[in-house]
Parts: C-alpha cells; sequence; structure tokens
C-alpha cells in the first residue's frame, strides 16, 4: 500500500506529561509525512491546545471514564465520514469507546498505546472482549511488553516492542545559547549542573535527588541543580513538600526551579549531566533526549531505563530509592571528566543507532501498513 493514511488518534487524557506528549508529537510527525490526522480528545484540554497550535486537526468528545454513548457516535461518525485508516489510542481507557466505534462504525485495525505499567489484572470477561478488538500494542520498552503480557488478555505476538525517538539535529544547541541559558538560570561558568526534567511527581524520586544533592553540597562541590518541569494534576501538596525539604536542607540558592519548559534542547545544553531518579521507568524517553545532547546521564536501574542505559557503557545506574548510591554516582561524574566526555560520547552513539526518530517512525509505518493488508484479506 503506497497511498497515504487517515489516522484517527484517541486521548482524553487531561494532563500534560511524557505519554501525552508523544501522543501529540506522533500525530503531528505524520500529518507532516503527508497522512490525513484527526485526533479525538477532550475540551480545553492542554492536548487540544498544544494540538491546535501546530494546526493539527481535533474533534472534541465528553469522553465519560467507564462509557460514554454520546462519544462513541460522535468517533463513528468520524470513521464513517472519513474513512479512517487505523485508529491509534494513547490511553487504556479509552478502549472501551475505540472499541465500539470500530464495532459499529468502520472495521479498521485498533492500536493501543501503552506509555506506563500497571498492575490491574484485565483478564476478565469485560477486558477481554474489548482486547479482542485490538490489532497490536505498541510498547516502548521491554519491560512495559512484559507488563502488558502479565496483566492484559493479548497474545505476546500482539505486542511490539517500538521505543521513542528523537531527531538528534534537534539537540544541536550552539555554546552561545547555552551560556544564555545558563545565565538566565543564575548559573556561573564554573559551576557543575547536575540537572533534570519531569513532571513534579513524588514517583519521580525527587527526595532521593534531593537528598543525594544535598550531600554534594555538604563537600563543598561547587554545583548547582537544575529541576524542570510542573506538578501533576494531584500533586501540588507534594511540589510544596519539596519546597519545604529545600529550605529544611538550606540549599535553596543552590537549586533552580524553572517550571514547564518548551524549549528541551535549549534547557538541556545548559546541563552538564543528567540525572532521573523514578522509582519506576516505564521508559525514559527524557533519557534519550539527554543522550542526544550528548550528555553524561544517571538513571535508575528499573523499568525500561535499563534499555536506554547501559551501565558503565554510556551511563550510570544506580537502585531507585537510594539516595547515597545516587550521590555516589553524581559525585564520580563531578570528580571524572574523561568519564563524562566517554559517556557524552558512547551515549550520542547509542541514540543515532537505536532511537532515531525517522526509523521509528517507518517502523509504525510499517505497522500500520501491515494492519491494514491483514484486515483486508
Amino acid at each position: 500500500m503506497s497511498r497515504n493514511l487517515r489516522i484517527l488518534h484517541i486521548c482524553s487524557s487531561q494532563a500534560w506529561g511524557g505519554g501525552e506528549i508523544s501522543a501529540v508529537k506522533l500525530a503531528k510527525r505524520f500529518q507532516e509525512r503527508g497522512n490525513e490526522v484527526v485526533f479525538a480528545t477532550k475540551l480545553n484540554t492542554r492536548i487540544m491546545q498544544e494540538l491546535q497550535t501546530l494546526n493539527v486537526e481535533t474533534v472534541s468528545a465528553s469522553f465519560m471514564r467507564h462509557f460514554d454513548p454520546v462519544s462513541v457516535f460522535k468517533l463513528v461518525g468520524l470513521l464513517k465520514h472519513r474513512q479512517i485508516d487505523i485508529v491509534h489510542v494513547h490511553l487504556s481507557r479509552d478502549l472501551v469507546h475505540a472499541y465500539w466505534a470500530v464495532k459499529l462504525g468502520r472495521k479498521v485495525p485498533l492500536v493501543l498505546q501503552k506509555q506506563v505499567s500497571s498492575n490491574i489484572n484485565k483478564k476478565d470477561f469485560l477486558h477481554r472482549q474489548i482486547y479482542s478488538q485490538v490489532s497490536e500494542v505498541f510498547v516502548l520498552s521491554n519491560f512495559l511488553k512484559q507488563n502488558i503480557i502479565d496483566t492484559c488478555p493479548i497474545s505476546g505476538s500482539k505486542v511490539v516492542v517500538i521505543p521513542g525517538g528523537v531527531r538528534s539535529e534537534d539537540f544541536v544547541v550552539s555554546t552561545e545559547t547555552r551560556n544564555r541559558i545558563r545565565k538566565e538560570l543564575g548559573i556561573s561558568s564554573d559551576e557543575l549542573v547536575f540537572g533534570t526534567v519531569g513532571r513534579i511527581d513524588r514517583g519521580k524520586g525527587y527526595e532521593e535527588l534531593l537528598n543525594a544533592f544535598d550531600r554534594l553540597v555538604r563537600k563543598k562541590m561547587n554545583v548547582k541543580l537544575v529541576i524542570v518541569g510542573e506538578p501533576t494534576i494531584g500533586e501540588t501538596a507534594f511540589a510544596a513538600e519539596m519546597k519545604s525539604l529545600i529550605k529544611k536542607l538550606g540549599i535553596e540558592s543552590d537549586i533552580v526551579f524553572t517550571g514547564y519548559r518548551s524549549d528541551i534542547p535549549q534547557i538541556l545544553s545548559a546541563f552538564d549531566a543528567f540525572v532521573l531518579a523514578s522509582y519506576n521507568e516505564a521508559f525514559g524517553y527524557v533519557i534519550v533526549e539527554a543522550l542526544a545532547s550528548k550528555l553524561p546521564v544517571i538513571g535508575t536501574n528499573t523499568g525500561g531505563v535499563p534499555d536506554i542505559i547501559q551501565d558503565n557503557e554510556n551511563g550510570l545506574l544506580v537502585p531507585p530509592g537510594d539516595a547515597n548510591s545516587l550521590m555516589n554516582a553524581m559525585l564520580k561524574l563531578y570528580n571524572d571528566e574523561k568519564l563524562r566526555n566517554r559517556f557524552s560520547i558512547s551515549g550520542y552513539e547509542r541514540v543515532k543507532k537505536y532511537f532515531d526518530e525517522n526509523a521509528i517512525l517507518n517502523r509504525i509505518e510499517d505497522e500500520y501498513y501491515k494492519l491494514i493488508d491483514i484486515l483486508s484479506l
């Protein structure tokens, strides 16, 4: 099949994190490839705002949590009138609406994108019915693949590992930009900057990161910590706890909070090393971005992170929830410029080999065409 595709993306999430950003980016990239893309989401969400800014067509629906017949019939209309070729769902709870839309509207492949793991067993009768309509599940890591097989009523042969990718050229940033960002953040040229990017969420291991960084400060290291991100929905209380801990430790002047930033390549250029201290990270897309920025990376040995970081080859892995091990890894990078440079080179090479965005988009496109061909037999 060589014609362009008509793709319907569905995501009712009201949050704005890695999964939502990836869904929006995927829709835009396929539109740029000449495909017709429609994105169904809730009204006035961050997803809708970002898509409209990118000139990607959006359709709003209420998507009531368990079952919403009005949303189903809106999707049915889209499938029929737009002659949709494939439906790509980005949130498990939206499957019930997609299931009925495909059953009632137009028989097309239904793909589920899984960004996070779950401990909920979904092998009951209702979920078996819903998943019977799922053509494939796309997951970001081998960890997620096993999690889906363990918890969902779908064959492992239908679970496809396709990692997140980046355009490495987007992360080539000038020295002038690096210096400008550091000046904007109040960082001097002789300070070594550890940085992290992500939602202000309890599960991201910020407490351990702050305690590890505090120990570096007490060792009189010339360091700064830059935290990029904003609280997840429902995590504003945790953000306040973080601020209280920082004040208690007496390291307010050593830490910079930037809030949400859209200029991630530029902000990463201001770092000297990247840290992600998550308790459980299904993939770690921001780690790929950090490697593309030629940063040495410290991650936790959990979830999908080991798919990206090979310990002592292109970064360092530490146990999750272990502030002392994290501090030792940070200290190791601080004291060893040659090691930082080696990780910088090997990490960038790994991105080019395994996480090139264009190659990954080609894989997704191949899967789309394969599923459409199978259904037409």
